[in-house]
């Protein structure tokens, strides 16, 4: 028992230390960034707001090059007296007061962070003007301005103009500003009231069948009816292949986030048989193995239709990718709730048909295959910690194969490595078994899964860094020299800490901050699958789309009181494998945040970056709610809403 205590003790401190590590190391990065000139941090102040040019937000991209504009500011003094003023301008400025130059831009844009101080002194009474004129390239001109002693300070009483002769107010820049595509929408709190003749029955049915069931009902087939986990999961399974059958050519090619590009790498690799450079196109930075599977069979599918048919049919390969995903969503299932049939269930039905999983995989792309690995990474990882009387050397090579073919699809999961290392090793070193051989075998399947891993998916990166000089490549990198920009074109701390526009009014939500944008991108299509305009918009059902908005903050809270449940308990959690789910979720979002932060383009808040993370989030979700489970009410009315809510997703998204 004092054996038991101690080891505790130690895994509780490993813990903690590497929480501090992974903390300090996240504040650093971020630090970092925002005090770079290149960042698009707006860095607030107590005595003044960001202003800008009210515009319209634009949801396409906007042109390249420099624009100027200008701000002023009329204020009267009531006698002489000097004025100190000061500033920031996003990124450099030039400032006249009553006509005359006071201090003129001199080009440099590397120091826009720095405070510009200038005392204005012996001002005489009366009204004078304030000019200043901001220079900034491709992102939006912004001014930050205040003075001692005067209240003058921006926003208020500020104009701005892009010629000097039309002017209006300035707008504070955490103003987004309504988009009239997310007004073309039905609001979700009515779209849920609207939808009750559907939701209610529905949740009636799945309630009262857990009721009558478990109150003993005298109607033999109720008491006696039971459905196994492995049996539910392929009525879901028979249920997307349905859906996948109806609509992978009812949906029209224009649709996906991305889509020309993806089709471009896939045409490439077809016709050339090689790899293109990173600097060739618009999605030519993506690692690979999509690209090549999708280029082997759209040649062979050329043999028998042509390129327009040819184009439906490649929709295949990402819809069997959510299919898997099901499949995974059930299996790690099975190994986080081993005795509860019942969690397995729910933890499939949330993890599995997640609406980001639905979207995701109508349409070409590399996210479907590469959540596909990632999600069999995570399913090895369960299985080595939660089995060790499983264990061996094979497991340990399925953990790095999946693992390399993981990061030869997505560059983004290669954000597993450092915490599969953890993880794995954290329960390998402190577990109960006796056996030093036993662990010694451990560590070389940990060293087998890293080898094979930098086999099957680190030449990729190789090649980059032998050519490049860096191995991992973005679209957004200046290599490339694919000069693009979208709104905002700067970051601000509401982008980081407001929240709520996702509830009510999802669609394109995603312009209101990282939050809202997260979680309307996690559970519906907000961003219409990459049509900004609503008459281009995806045929999905509308009503229902709009609705789970609103249901989807049950399965959220789940998922956060899972998360909970899994620092309330560290220890237990490290070896039963959530403490590694968990750590999944918030290494991603942080990444997310950081991506974020440094690339101030609304379409970077979404969700689809976590996609492999669905057994995740079905797991803690589950996990969340298990305890109060035992309650036959609770238990009841979380069957009623698992009943609407899966049959709502499917309902959506089946056109």
């Amino acid at each position: 028992m004092l054996q038991d205590t101690n080891r505790n003790r130690v895994v509780q401190v490993v813990l903690i230390l590497a929480i501090c590590v992974f903390v300090g190391a996240s504040f650093f990065a971020f630090n970092s960034s925002v005090s770079e000139s290149e960042n698009s941090y707006l860095t607030a102040h107590p005595e003044a707001r960001w202003i800008k040019l009210d515009l319209p937000f634009r949801l396409n991209a906007r042109s390249n090059g420099s624009e100027m504009i200008l701000f002023r500011r009329v204020f009267e003094l009531a006698e002489q007296q000097d004025v100190v003023i000061h500033l920031k301008a996003f990124r450099g400025a030039g400032i006249w007061l009553d006509g005359m130059p006071v201090r003129k831009f001199d080009g440099d844009t590397d120091k826009w962070r720095e405070v510009v101080t200038f005392n204005l002194s012996k001002l005489p009474a009366g009204k004078h003007e304030l000019k200043i004129a901001v220079v900034n390239e491709n992102a939006h001109p912004a001014l930050l301005f205040w003075a001692d002693g005067l209240d003058i300070a921006t926003p208020h009483g500020w104009e701005a103009s892009r010629d000097d002769f039309v002017w209006n107010p300035a707008v504070d820049a955490s103003k987004t500003g309504r988009l009239r595509i997310t007004d073309e929408f039905e609001r979700s709190d009515r779209a849920l009231l609207n939808s009750l003749p559907l939701m209610f029955p529905l949740f009636l049915l799945g309630a009262g069948f857990v009721w009558l069931r478990e109150n003993r009902n005298e109607l033999a087939f109720i008491r006696n009816f039971e459905i196994a986990p492995a049996h539910f999961r392929f009525i879901l399974l028979g249920l997307w292949g349905v859906m996948a059958f109806n609509n992978f050519h009812e949906l029209p090619l224009k649709l996906g986030m991305d889509s020309v590009g993806h089709f471009k790498y896939i045409e490439y690799v077809a016709d050339n048989l090689t790899l293109p450079s990173p600097l060739e196109g618009w999605q030519m930075f993506q690692p690979p193995l999509y690209y090549i599977i999708s280029a082997a069979f759209y040649k062979f599918l050329l043999l028998f239709m042509d390129i327009e048919n040819s184009l439906y049919w490649l929709r295949l390969i990402p819809l069997a990718c959510g299919a898997v995903m099901i499949e995974i969503c059930y299996r790690c299932s099975v190994l986080a709730f081993k005795e509860d049939r019942f969690a397995q269930i729910g933890a499939t039905v949330l993890g599995g048909f997640i609406p980001m999983n639905f979207v995701m995989a109508q349409f070409w792309g590399n996210e479907p295959l590469a959540a596909v690995f990632s999600g069999l990474t995570i399913l090895m990882v369960l299985s080595i910690v939660q089995t060790p009387e499983q264990r061996n050397l094979k497991e340990f090579a399925l953990l790095g194969l999946f693992l390399g073919l993981a990061i030869l699809s997505k560059a983004t999961c290669t954000l597993l490595i450092p915490l599969i290392i953890f993880f794995v090793l954290l329960p390998l070193l402190f577990e109960k078994s006796e056996s030093s051989v036993h662990k010694v075998s451990s560590l070389r399947g940990i060293v087998l899964s890293l080898i094979t891993t930098a086999i099957v998916g680190g030449w990729y990166y190789l090649r980059n860094w032998a050519s490049y000089g860096k191995p991992f490549i973005g679209g957004w990198d200046k290599i490339r020299e694919i000069a693009w920009w979208q709104d905002h074109g700067y970051r601000i701390w509401e982008h980081f800490s407001s929240f709520g526009s996702s509830i009510l009014k999802p669609v394109y939500s995603t312009t209101n901050g990282i939050w809202d944008g997260l979680y309307s991108t996690l559970w519906l299509d907000a961003n219409l699958s990459g049509m900004s305009k609503f008459m281009s918009r995806p045929p999905w059902d509308e009503q229902l789309m709009m609705a789970t908005a609103l249901l989807a903050l049950i399965p959220s809270i789940m998922i956060l009181a899972g998360i909970g449940r899994t620092f309330y308990k560290p220890v237990k959690s490290v070896f039963n494998g959530q403490m590694f789910l968990t750590a999944c979720i918030v290494v991603y979002f942080a990444a997310e945040m950081y991506l974020y932060l440094n690339l101030p383009i609304y379409s970077t808040a979404k969700a689809s970056y976590t996609l492999g993370l669905l057994p995740c989030y079905g797991i803690l979700a589950m996990a969340g709610i298990q305890p109060l489970l035992k309650n036959i009410y609770i238990k009841s009315a979380f069957c009623g809403f698992l009943t609407l809510w899966g049959t709502t997703i499917y309902l959506t998204y089946f056109v």
